[in-house]
């Protein structure tokens, strides 16, 4: 299959790269970080094909998608991986933090499903949208980051329900995953305090590999959410 992965520079965006790659996939990855994805393009090799995009920027977004289909001759599925959070409690948040927040999150998710959606339709595509525990659960210190994830699934459940014809959608919402995302954080007594817990998290291969099942599922069924947490009673 052909599939173009956002925020595809670290964390499970670049698990999910190497492991669909792997799978023998052609991966086009955008990310903000063109020096990284150049770094994972050489490792990869052939059928990886790379481009700097910022999902906030819709016209970027819609070329770059365009530029995926000529590449790669069609697009399969989208995997909406880019995203971040910023805890703080609620009343010292920055408003700037929260706008970001839903900027990449949520706008920037909406703005690869409508440049993609067309196409996707054509193809009876698939696309996999990247949520969290946090898009059914709220929790102190994140409540704006809760906001934009509740958004995800709304947004996921409003595809499956208006085009279960057309294409598939599929939820993924894991837990915490031991990546670079708490390092946006800048309240350094929750950053010390989530630095370890989110340490102690799953692997982003993991996820990864939860993305991949949900990809190779046979036409016949289609996997609407996979939520998965870590084993804490494992050490």
């Amino acid at each position: 299959m052909n599939i173009l992965i956002t925020g595809a520079s670290s964390g499970i965006g670049e698990a999910t790269a190497r492991l669909l790659h792997t799978s023998g996939h052609t991966v086009y990855l955008i990310a903000r970080s063109i020096e990284k994805l150049q770094i994972l393009q050489s490792e990869l090799g052939s059928r990886c094909f790379i481009e700097k995009v910022d999902v906030v920027d819709y016209s970027g977004v819609k070329q770059s998608i365009e530029n995926a289909i000529h590449t790669m001759g069609s697009m399969d599925v989208l995997v909406n991986n880019a995203g971040l959070g910023v805890f703080d409690p609620i009343a010292q948040g920055s408003i700037e933090d929260w706008h970001l927040m839903f900027d990449v999150n949520v706008k920037g998710l909406l703005n690869c499903i409508h440049a993609a959606l067309p196409h996707l339709i054509e193809q009876k595509g698939h696309i996999v949208n990247l949520g969290s525990v946090a898009s059914h659960h709220v929790f102190a210190n994140s409540g704006v980051y809760c906001a934009t994830k509740h958004a995800v699934f709304a947004i996921s459940e409003s595809l499956r329900i208006e085009l279960p014809d057309k294409i598939r959608i599929t939820t993924i919402s894991p837990g915490s995953v031991n990546t670079p995302f708490i390092d946006s954080t800048k309240n350094a007594d929750l950053l010390k305090d989530y630095k370890s817990y989110f340490a102690a998290g799953m692997s982003p291969e993991l996820i990864a590999d939860t993305i991949r099942y949900a990809i190779e599922t046979p036409s016949s069924a289609v996997i609407s959410e996979i939520m998965v947490r870590p084993n804490r009673a494992v050490k």
